[in-house]
């Protein structure tokens, strides 16, 4: 039996392997399935599938997606065979991709020939039928599963790969419970592209149940709503920010669902913030007692019952599975001697299959990084071979690169509808030479860090519309957000162009997140990724060659344990002798002020608080740190504020600064008053290296600070980005570099890390500073203010104050009655927005 097997496996990939080189353009020859191949392929599906305990799920979904992609379907009509495997084997939402009459609304497929098959395909799938209030949904095995456990466990760890519906089944579980229960969600993602999708999900899934008493946020609000079920989907950094700044946050009962749970995996480097702030952000949620359950997700992550255990102190249920609705299949070109081969990699073969490449001719940029005019046509032919009529997605290693790209490709046929609403819509909120607008034309998008909030929200809007079929994207596509696409292309591992010392590569797990993009669940059987230089992954570190394309699993951690004990002597030194961190501690400098920050907060509880994290410190060291800290000046309250701040810093600036602060962007001397305070935060020794960690070392003097604090007020006031981006040095396509340039440095350092600088400072003052607000947001009105804590673009809360509000502040103490304002505003005046504004406010009518 293993014998016919893997004889069938072999003949199928072999056929495809043959057809996917010749659609690429480097063999002439195709080759198509036999009658007696797919004869003797339904036989042993048929008699697998009746097995069901043992039979090999990934097998048998490879097998029918090969077949069902490279059969002539008028002459060999398997759909209903299809539809009886697939629901035999606890997979029936595969069988939808091949069944065109399926009943969404009803979740039925389409009728048998057999009146038995009938009944047998029915009673199978009876055990993957849930409803969501009225509505029935078709689930795997694994949904179901995670659908049962969430009724029971009070954590869950879930790891599973990309396409496996992990994230869907935990809403609609979620909302399922919120029909008949009152209670809040916390919904933690990594990065603001997937806060906006899950957002839309939510808001989506709720009204087809029919709630109405909801209440979406993308930020905490201390005031509460009681009367509504509450869902907060934030990032770390939001939700840490409700922690630092009020008291009791998230006081009502609650779920808690982390997603991309992968993200703490570098929570020990120096140089990873977000991943302590997500850590942290765990751990403040572990000591809640109204946390009613928690479940934590992430693709391929090793022992995630023992990452659960470790970060919460509770037994966690373990939901792995490695099969997949969609197979990944990994095409790569092999240069040996002076003859190149196209290799194909699965997770069912040892080793991958080759055929050798006849037209080389076509291959161009082989072994080289930088992005030429002759490799650009060559990577623009290879995806119009390919992706054609497809969704495709094209990594970049850099976001300046990714514009290139896309700018390079065209890609555009004659049924593409060029999407000139959105082009103007761009032109006329950033400017008429933005690259988006040419690229847009030719059928291609690029998607990074560096997008505006209000492009991001419409880019995304169009993508998942399948508006536009081509992107190119950096490494945003890693952080869960789910663009659809059943081919993605990579060069090689290389996050950059120019090699440097802080140079970085996609890590051999990066890279198998990056290929279980490909491939869309319920869409799709195969997903593919093309890697156009294989040796260029052989000679990067962390890449083994017997194992190249596998689907590496992730060990986590789950404390500072490790680098604690590593550096244990000089922190303990350290911590002693009442040392300020300075950049000689670079490694450990942040566990000296976590201990610090620690001991000041906890007091007696503080040795349990730093032992749960990996920090064993003795009750001697702990009280002599604590006496040390009962001598500082800087009130407690404001180091609470400041958690990332060494308090023995905080202490010097609350001794020593003592210049007037601004309180408004329109304040007269705000420009020379920021200058100032920045200087005094870089030339002062003890916070030096806090003013090296936050602004970038472009802008730390002269010319480029002046310019960063002009712009920062000029965000603060309010100016429209249109506006800012007027300037003559934004114009042609070197333009195009330093405006993506200026929006980087407007929504990072100036909206973030500026004012995490300045916050100590500003904290200091004796009366309300409504200023960092203003810079952190890039408003200043009340109402959009608000509209941009609600989750508005700034631009397109900007657009709607000047519009449905005609620039009319309100002035109303109550948090709710503003926002209860501004939707009822929102909701009168809908339908006459244009609809890439209406887009952006769906989640609030």
């Amino acid at each position: 039996m293993d014998k016919e097997k893997n004889f069938l496996l072999y003949k199928w990939l072999r056929i495809e392997l043959i057809n996917i080189g010749k659609r690429m353009g480097f063999i002439k020859y195709e080759k198509h399935p036999s009658q007696s191949l797919i004869y003797k392929t339904i036989r042993f599906l048929d008699f697998e599938t009746m097995k069901k305990k043992d039979c090999d799920i990934n097998y048998i979904i490879m097998l029918i997606g090969l077949m069902w992609e490279h059969i002539n379907h008028e002459e060999y009509d398997i759909r209903k065979l299809v539809v009886k495997f697939l629901s035999r084997i606890g997979y029936p939402t595969s069988a939808i991709i091949c069944d065109e009459g399926f009943d969404k609304e009803k979740g039925i497929f389409s009728s048998l020939d057999s009146w038995i098959d009938e009944v047998s395909t029915t009673i199978n799938q009876l055990n993957n039928e849930i409803y969501v209030g009225d509505i029935k949904y078709l689930l795997t095995d694994f949904q179901k599963r995670i659908w049962d456990s969430m009724d029971q466990d009070k954590i869950l760890g879930i790891s599973a790969p990309t396409s496996a519906g992990k994230s869907f089944v935990i809403l609609l579980k979620l909302v399922n419970r919120l029909i008949y229960e009152n209670f809040d969600i916390v919904y933690i993602v990594p990065t603001l592209s997937l806060m906006n999708q899950v957002t839309e999900d939510f808001n989506r899934e709720l009204k087809k149940v029919g709630i109405d008493d909801y209440w979406i946020s993308n930020t905490f609000s201390n005031v509460h709503r009681n009367n509504k079920k509450n869902i907060y989907i934030m990032t770390q950094e939001k939700a840490i920010s409700a922690f630092t700044e009020v008291e009791i946050p998230f006081s009502k009962d609650l779920v808690l669902v982390v997603d991309e749970i992968q993200n703490i995996e570098r929570m020990e480097e120096s140089d990873d913030q977000r991943s302590k702030i997500l850590f942290d952000t765990l751990l403040e949620f572990r000591y809640k007692k109204n946390v009613n359950q928690i479940i934590i997700s992430g693709p391929r992550i090793e022992k995630i019952n023992n990452v659960g255990l470790n970060l919460f102190g509770i037994d966690t249920k373990d939901h792995t599975t490695d099969v997949s609705p969609v197979i990944n299949l990994t095409y790569s070109l092999r240069k040996k001697d002076r003859k190149y081969y196209l290799k194909q990699y699965s997770i069912l073969t040892d080793n991958p299959l080759e055929i050798e490449i006849e037209n080389v001719e076509f291959i161009k940029g082989y072994g080289k990084k930088v992005y030429s005019e002759s490799y650009l046509k060559y990577l623009n032919q290879l995806v119009k071979n390919i992706g054609f009529k497809s969704q495709n997605i094209i990594f970049s290693p850099t976001s300046d690169t990714a514009r290139k790209i896309a700018c390079a490709i065209d890609i555009k046929d004659d049924d593409y509808i060029v999407e000139k609403d959105l082009i103007d819509y761009y032109a006329s909120t950033v400017r008429e030479n933005y690259a988006l607008c040419k690229t847009i034309l030719n059928g291609v998008a690029y998607h990074h860090g560096k997008l505006p909030m209000h492009v991001r929200r419409t880019l995304e809007k169009a993508i998942v519309d399948k508006r536009i079929k081509t992107v190119v994207c950096t490494t945003t596509l890693l952080q869960g957000m789910n663009l659809p696409a059943q081919n993605i292309f990579i060069r090689n591992p290389h996050l950059y162009i120019s090699n440097g010392r802080d140079s970085s590569e996609l890590t051999n797990y990066e890279m198998a997140n990056l290929r279980g993009r490909a491939g869309r669940l319920l869409k799709d059987f195969i997903g593919r990724t093309y890697v156009l230089d294989e040796d260029q992954f052989i000679l990067t570190d962390g890449y083994n060659q017997s194992e190249l394309f596998d689907d590496i699993k992730k060990e986590l951690p789950s404390g500072y344990g490790e680098r604690f004990e590593e550096y244990r002597e000089e922190i303990e030194y350290i911590i002693s002798e009442n040392n300020v961190i300075d950049e000689s501690m670079y490694g450990y400098s942040y566990l000296v002020s976590y201990i610090r920050q620690t001991i000041l907060k906890y007091g007696k509880n503080a040795a349990k608080r730093l032992k749960d994290v990996g920090i064993n410190l003795s009750e001697e060291k702990i009280k002599n740190v604590s006496n040390k800290l009962k001598q500082l000046s800087v009130p407690k309250e404001l180091c609470f504020k400041n958690r990332y701040w060494d308090p023995l810093v905080l202490d010097v600036i609350f001794l020593n600064f003592n210049k007037e602060v601004p309180n408004s962007p329109f304040s007269k001397g705000a420009k020379s008053k920021i200058d100032e305070i920045l200087r005094f935060l870089r030339d002062t020794t003890e916070t030096s290296l806090m003013y090296s960690k936050y602004i970038p070392i472009r802008y730390q003097s002269g010319p480029m600070r002046s310019i960063m604090v002009s712009l920062s007020l000029k965000w603060a006031r309010e100016e429209k980005l249109s506006d800012i981006l007027k300037d003559d040095r934004y114009s042609g396509e070197e333009g195009s570099a330093k405006i993506d340039e200026t929006i980087e440095l407007l929504q990072n350092t100036i909206s973030y890390s500026l004012p995490l600088l300045l916050k100590p400072i500003f904290d200091m003052q004796e009366t309300e500073n409504k200023l960092l607000k203003n810079i952190q947001s890039g408003c200043f009105h009340n109402v959009v203010c608000c509209m941009i804590d609600m989750g508005i673009p700034r631009e397109t809360a900007i657009y709607l104050f000047e519009t449905i509000f005609e620039n009319k502040d309100c002035v109303i103490n109550s948090d709710i009655e503003m926002e209860e304002l501004v939707r009822d505003k929102i909701k009168s005046n809908y339908g006459d927005l244009p609809y890439w504004i209406q887009i952006q406010l769906d989640f609030l009518v």
